[in-house]
Formats: structure tokens, sequence, C-alpha cells
């Protein structure tokens, strides 16, 4: 399953692979804000509201980087039926 996954990605279109890995890299970097603002409440423990940001933040990263696999298979996909 695993390699029919890696498979899939590999074979994506060039624009579909360009907009994959330019989202990844953007929910990496909502990622370590969040880990950012999460070290800050580790250090000075000033209020639990900021640890709640900090967690809906990678959380937040997570949802991101989980739209944009589904969101480039799914184009994948479509673009494979059209060319039918």
């Amino acid at each position: 399953m695993l390699n029919k996954l890696i498979l899939t990605i590999k074979n994506f279109d060039l624009k579909i692979k360009k907009i994959l890995i330019n989202g990844l890299y953007f929910s990496l970097i909502v990622s370590i804000i969040g880990t950012l603002i999460l070290t800050y409440y580790i250090s000075f423990k000033s209020s639990n509201l900021i640890y709640y940001i900090g967690i809906e933040i990678i959380h937040l990263s997570i949802s991101f980087a989980a739209s944009f696999f589904a969101a480039a298979f799914k184009i994948n996909k479509i673009k494979k039926d059209l060319a039918i």
C-alpha cells in the first residue's frame, strides 16, 4: 500500500507536484510558528491562552498538510479522467 502511494506521488504531473511541495513547505512554516509559540510558553509560563494558541496553530498546520495531500490526489485523478 505504501509503495502504491509513493508510486502515485512520483507519477503526479509536474504542476501538481510543485503545488503539493509548496503546500507542505507552507504547513512546515506554520508548524514552526506554532512550535515557537509553545517554546515561548514553556520558557515563561505566562498564560494558558498562549499554550492553546500554540496547540491550535500546530493543529492548523497538520490540517493544511492533509488538505494539500487530498487536493493533490483529487486534482491528479480529475486530470487523468479528463485525459481519457
